[in-house]
């Protein structure tokens, strides 16, 4: 290095500092003691030399991690004035400040001190790599150079193609030139045809416009022959109305009759029906009052059961208030979860209740509203009748021949105006053809004047062009037009032809029409004489009429006695109305006490499931005390007691089990009758139970007196342990017997008081069906006066398969009346009735003033 750098510069230029300071863009570092610059310095002057090296040549060379920190902190501005420096130049300056602080620290380069030595190496390593960016950069320049050559290439061969496409495209558009005028000549002599084709068709239209004015002629000719033929067809008809508005007035009174007489039968059968729905609704209405009073019933003497349940529970409860178990615990959620979905149950049970009083309700508006319906109606009915004027006599209908005739003066005007549109649209089309000649003239006109500008503007050839092309697009529509036109043509020529042949058929229709006017003339002649006739029949209808009005006033006979007879129906009624809403306050009260009821049931349960906890620890205590006393008794006793035991293990104890759901009345009854024969069985035990537990403590006492005078010598302890046992079972025992006591009495009285309801239950429904009976005999006392015919089965079964019918699923009301209908039909099913059961009956009036009982 010292060789090297005395070679090139054997002194430092004054300008070097200077250098480095715009380089760095700060002020110059303090220096060593005695100006020298330090070794910090060396290296940052080395690095802002390397980045001008990679600025000028686009080299990368690795900085140190000291030149990042302070590369993050200068200004970068002065940077950009090395660029310019060539990587010649960055060496010379290099070398000449590396000489200038050879010069100004010779100890360093000595090698005085040891951490100069280091610099040095370190500096040799960044010359060396300054070195191979230097070969670098020249490689890079090589690359660069030969890439401008190579561009330079292609430069020259793009402007040779350039040339090349620019004659090849000069060739093509002469060879399009010609072919361009090729076709203006082509296109010069297809104007010419259609000139001449256009002369052609200009004659023929002449021709054809003299055809139809021909053709108009003749049409209005016949359009005067027409008028006058629908003249004489309009007289004709005027007769013919004349005849026919007669016999309609005969046939509309006739009718009117009728649809009277069909109106009041109808009133007739309507009422009938409405007297039928009364009688259903107030059977319906007794037999749910029967079921009220059966479910009260049974209602109240569950609720009698369950309060005497709760005061048992009570006692029980307060016996075992002071030792709570888990086990009770668990029941006592349960009986509140019960007592919850009971109380969801009866409120459910009140919805149902009002539903059913507000459907009663609304039947009872309805039917009174029906009433005031019917009444009306019948009244205006009695006016109409009074008001209806007497028959008139009407003339005689139309005949065959003269509909006839009617539909063939129909047809004629029909072919009138179909020839008339068709004329008008030949006129229309003769119209829309010299139109699009016209427009074909001044289509070629406009072609002749383009022929022209194509030789005198030959500067606008292409726009010319363009507009040749939409110019073939109208020669091809002007082509399609000829041809259409061709067709027309035809088609008028064929329409005239069939407009020749229509007139023939028209002539040859009105000599038709002149003889038939002959034979309408005798046929009118006819008519009249049919016309006495109808007046014969009319007065025979007026006779009918006549009848119909003293069959109407029979009606009316009956109508007022029904009308009494639902008067009746009406106060019998409200009575059961009543009774329904007492009916409803006592279900109310039963199912609150119902609700008490199960609380009971669940509390004595809870009881029965403690005393026979209580029995088996006795039965565990008695086993103790006889493993003990085995061991002092004789064998023989021993084996005793040992069968005994064993008999009592095989002979396991019924439990009772209560059922989740207990909210019908037979469910309730179930569950009772069961209660109680469980409750007999373990009588029956505990009292078998008892006995054996006396015979065992006699046995007990024999063997325990020699063996307790032993017991106190050896272990009195032992003797005293025996003593105490068995008295406490048999507490234990007694306590139990005299519950089971209790028990049994209370289920005693229940089933008798069970009994007697039953009987007050079957009281009331003898005397309700008593009622139903008087009723129903109140209400035939009128129409039962007649003759009765046999009753005919199938009548009977179409009755009741019709009202199986109209009971629809989705209607409940409905299904209980189906329900009841069901129980009536067979009484032997329900033993509440007894003998005497309610059967519903309805009655209506045939045509021969007859009545027909129906048994549902």
């Amino acid at each position: 290095l010292r060789e090297y750098q005395q070679k090139n510069s054997p002194g430092v230029p004054a300008g070097a500092k200077k250098k480095r300071k715009i380089k760095n863009g700060s002020s110059p570092e303090t220096t060593t003691s005695g100006g020298c610059p330090s070794p910090e310095d060396i290296q940052d002057i080395l690095k802002v030399l390397v980045s001008d090296l990679n600025r000028s040549n686009g080299v990368a060379i690795p900085p140190l991690d000291k030149w990042k920190n302070r590369d993050a902190d200068r200004d970068p501005s002065p940077i950009d004035e090395s660029t310019s420096f060539s990587s010649t130049e960055s060496l010379r300056q290099l070398s000449q400040q590396l000489n200038g602080l050879v010069s100004e620290s010779p100890s360093y380069i000595n090698g005085e001190d040891l951490a100069s030595c280091t610099d040095i190496k370190n500096l040799e390593s960044r010359y060396q790599e300054l070195s191979v960016a230097l070969d670098s950069s020249n490689l890079t320049n090589t690359q660069l150079s030969s890439k401008i050559e190579q561009l330079k290439q292609e430069n020259q061969e793009t402007l040779d193609r350039l040339e090349k496409e620019k004659k090849e495209f000069e060739k093509k558009l002469v060879k399009e030139q010609g072919a361009l005028r090729e076709q203006l000549q082509v296109h010069i002599q297809t104007i010419g045809i259609l000139v001449s084709e256009k002369t052609e068709l200009q004659t023929a239209l002449a021709h054809t416009q003299q055809a139809a004015r021909q053709r108009a002629g003749e049409s209005e000719d016949l359009a005067h022959r027409l008028q006058s033929s629908k003249q004489r067809v309009g007289e004709l008809e005027r007769t013919l109305s004349a005849v026919s508005t007669q016999q309609k007035q005969a046939d509309r009174h006739n009718k009117e009759l009728t649809k009277e007489r069909d109106a009041l039968r109808l009133q007739l059968y309507k009422n009938n029906k409405s007297n039928e729905d009364l009688k259903q609704h107030t059977s319906e209405l007794e037999e749910k009052l029967r079921v009220m009073a059966k479910e009260k019933a049974a209602m109240q003497l569950g609720m009698e059961e369950l309060q005497k349940k709760m005061e048992m529970s009570e006692l029980l409860l307060q016996q075992f208030s002071s030792q709570p178990t888990p086990d009770s615990s668990q029941q006592l959620q349960q009986a509140l979860e019960e007592q919850a979905q009971l109380e969801t149950h009866v409120e459910q049970l009140k919805d149902s209740l009002k539903q059913l009083q507000a459907e009663r309700d609304q039947y009872v508006v309805n039917m009174k509203e029906e009433n005031a319906v019917w009444q009306q109606k019948m009244q205006q009915m009695l006016e109409q009748v009074r008001a209806v004027p007497p028959p008139q006599e009407p003339p005689a209908g139309p005949s065959e021949v003269e509909q006839r005739l009617q539909a063939e003066a129909e047809q004629l005007q029909k072919e009138l105006q179909s020839l008339a549109q068709q004329l008008q649209a030949q006129v229309k089309d003769n119209e829309s053809l010299s139109r699009l000649n016209q427009e074909q003239e001044q289509r070629l006109l406009e072609l002749e004047q383009a022929a022209r500008c194509w030789g005198e503007q030959a500067e606008e050839r292409k726009q010319i062009l363009e507009s040749m092309q939409s110019d073939r697009t109208t020669i091809s529509r002007a082509l399609s037009q000829n041809r259409e036109l061709k067709e027309q043509l035809a088609e008028l020529q064929n329409g005239f032809v069939r407009l020749s042949n229509e007139n023939m058929e028209t002539t040859s229709t009105l000599q038709s029409e002149q003889h038939i006017k002959k034979e309408l003339a005798k046929k009118l002649g006819q008519l009249q004489e049919k016309l006495g006739e109808l007046k014969e029949t009319v007065e025979v209808k007026s006779q009918e009429a006549q009848d119909l009005q003293r069959q109407r006033d029979q009606y009316l006979s009956h109508l007022q006695q029904y009308v009494a007879a639902y008067q009746q129906l009406a106060s019998e009624k409200e009575v059961l109305q009543k009774q329904a809403l007492l009916q409803t306050q006592l279900v109310d009260q039963l199912q609150h006490e119902e609700v008490q009821g199960k609380v009971a049931v669940q509390m004595a349960h809870q009881e029965l499931q403690e005393t026979q906890e209580r029995l088996e620890a006795a039965n565990q205590q008695n086993r103790q005390l006889q493993a003990q006393l085995n061991l002092m008794a004789v064998p023989g006793e021993a084996g005793d007691g040992l069968d005994g035991e064993e008999k009592e293990e095989e002979a396991p104890r019924p439990k009772l089990s209560v059922p989740e759901e207990l909210d019908s009345r037979e469910l309730l009854v179930a569950f009772f009758n069961s209660a109680l024969a469980s409750a007999e069985e373990e009588q029956a035990r505990l009292r078998g139970q008892l006995k054996e537990e006396k015979l065992r403590c006699r046995r007990l006492a024999h063997l325990a007196a020699p063996a307790q005078d032993g017991a106190e010598k050896e272990a009195p302890a032992s003797g005293i342990g025996g003593d105490s046992v068995p008295a406490e079972t048999h507490q234990a025992l007694q306590v139990a017997m005299d519950k089971l006591q209790g028990r049994f009495t209370a289920l005693m009285q229940e089933k008798v008081d069970l009994k007697e309801r039953v009987e007050e239950l079957e009281h009331r429904c003898i005397q309700l069906s008593g009622e139903t009976d008087t009723i129903g005999e109140t209400l035939l006392v009128s129409p039962l006066q007649r003759p009765q015919p046999p009753r005919s089965p199938v009548l009977l079964t179409r009755v009741g398969e019709a009202l199986r019918g109209q009971t629809t699923p989705e209607n409940p009301t409905a299904q209980q009346i189906m329900q009841l209908l069901r129980e009536i039909q067979n009484p032997q099913e329900r033993s509440v009735l007894g003998s005497n059961p309610c059967i519903p009956f309805f009655y209506q009036a045939d045509e021969n003033d007859e009545v027909k009982i129906m048994v549902i």
